[in-house]
């Protein structure tokens, strides 16, 4: 038992240090907002991307998954329900309702569960990014643009589809898998060179998401009491939705192993995607500040309740 907890604790306490080192180099002129800026985009347009291609070569797609995925669509699209109810009778914000669907999975949710469950359980989580990330280009995006009173076409949707190095790095590497040549890129000597340098990318990932998420949290009083309502009700929603899924669907119908059920938890308790603040008009900015303060404090309610669900479940890698 003894050796269980140390294992656990071994494996979330660098998840928290690297948080409150974030969290420290804000005081210092090691990053600011423009390193963090680029940060970002070598995270989003590298190391994710080459992550991705990584885990969906090398995933076994099965039946039963088909059903995960459309599932994960279905939470997704019933959230986005909630949160149009929630928003109606709350106030506030027209982003509420966007703010209650979607999951920060590139920027956080890869790092946590590979931080903890290691880089072999990526497969089940990447079962269940598909359908996600086909909600988020698909559906999310355009009603975000919406929401900006842009006017969204076929031609603009299918070109940020087709554009976007984490759908490009999605698409390469399920076709790649589903031709059979997964085996030899892994073994041939040259291909074996290229996802080897994929790998070196993909570490890149857990550090550096980690220390954007603490320097990024930037809370005050007055935004925390905003955004409380949002998160504390998303929160209780997801989580009660998770824990039934895994119960009824997961582990009941489909009859999926322990990492699939850590990773759906992991997908359903990540806050909402971190691409909503750069869709807001400059004019907007309440809208903008809320949206900030809503995510700032989700990503700390998630990092707890994600290490809580660890510690309590006990199936770290």
């Amino acid at each position: 038992m003894a050796a269980d907890l140390s294992r656990l604790v071994g494996s979330v306490l660098p998840v928290l240090l690297l948080l409150v080192l974030g969290m420290a180099l804000r005081r210092t002129s090691l990053l600011n907002d423009d390193l963090v800026a680029g940060l970002k985009r070598l995270i989003v347009d590298l190391a994710l991307p080459a992550l991705l291609f990584t885990t969906f070569l090398t995933t076994r797609f099965a039946v039963e998954h088909v059903w995960v995925i459309l599932s994960v669509i279905a939470v997704c699209v019933l959230l986005l329900g909630v949160g149009e109810l929630f928003r109606r009778l709350n106030g506030g914000s027209a982003y509420q309702r966007l703010l209650f669907t979607g999951f920060e999975l590139g920027m956080l949710g890869f790092a946590l569960f590979t931080a903890v469950y290691g880089a072999a359980k990526l497969p089940a989580l990447g079962v269940l990014a598909l359908g996600h990330e086909l909600f988020i280009w698909f559906v999310f995006a355009s009603l975000l643009r919406i929401e900006a009173s842009d006017v969204v076409s076929a031609r603009a949707t299918v070109r940020s589809l087709i554009t976007s190095p984490v759908i490009i790095a999605i698409l390469a590497g399920l076709i790649l898998n589903f031709a059979g040549l997964g085996g030899w890129l892994t073994t041939a000597a040259i291909p074996a060179a290229f996802l080897g340098a994929l790998s070196y990318l993909s570490a890149l990932i857990v550090p550096l998401v980690l220390l954007i998420v603490g320097f990024g949290t930037r809370l005050t009083w007055a935004g925390l009491r905003q955004a409380l309502p949002l998160v504390v009700a998303r929160l209780v929603v997801v989580v009660g939705l998770a824990l039934a899924l895994n119960a009824w669907l997961i582990h009941g119908l489909l009859g999926l192993d322990q990492s699939y059920q850590a990773a759906l938890f992991t997908l359903m308790v990540m806050p909402p995607p971190f691409i909503v603040p750069l869709f807001i008009p400059r004019q907007r900015s309440d809208d903008a500040e809320y949206c900030n303060n809503v995510l700032s404090l989700y990503s700390l309610a998630s990092v707890v309740v994600f290490v809580s669900y660890v510690m309590i479940t006990g199936a770290a890698a």
